[in-house]
Parts: structure tokens; C-alpha cells; sequence
């Protein structure tokens, strides 16, 4: 198979398909806890967020970041 000068296939990495969770919803489920663990999830800015939370997750958008940080909260990517 030396039609394109290539002997062999190439292989990708398929991409980590993380969950994901919006702010709003953090606030809804985790209400007595403000540390929250939420590893394997990317965290979503949609909603209000008015906790002082400190979340560890895979992933966070900047709007989620900015949300957080506002409120007197913290993300930890890991």
C-alpha cells in the first residue's frame, strides 16, 4: 500500500469525552458542601453562581472561571 508514499496507517488519540456540568447546577446539588470534587467533568458558566465553592475539575470554561472567581470561589484543574 504505497499509494501515498505512507507504508503504514496513521493512528490518532481519541479524544477524552468528558460530562458536563453547568455552575447553576453545582450550586443546586452540592448546596452543604462548598468543596466539591468533579473530576472527569468540565465545568460550564451557564446560570448565576453566588457560592464561595472550591471545585476540582478535568476542565472549565472561561465564562465558569470568571463566574467563580467573582463569587469569592476557586477552580483546581486537574
Amino acid at each position: 500500500n504505497d499509494y501515498f508514499g505512507k507504508s503504514r496507517t496513521l493512528r490518532r488519540k481519541q479524544k477524552v469525552k468528558l460530562k458536563e456540568i453547568n455552575l447553576r447546577d453545582i450550586e443546586i446539588k452540592f448546596k452543604e458542601n462548598k468543596e466539591v470534587d468533579l473530576k472527569g467533568y468540565k465545568i460550564l458558566g451557564d446560570g448565576d453562581f453566588k457560592g464561595k465553592y472550591k471545585i476540582t475539575a478535568s476542565r472549565a470554561s472561561k465564562s465558569a472561571m470568571e463566574k467563580v472567581k467573582k463569587a469569592g470561589g476557586e477552580i483546581i484543574l486537574q
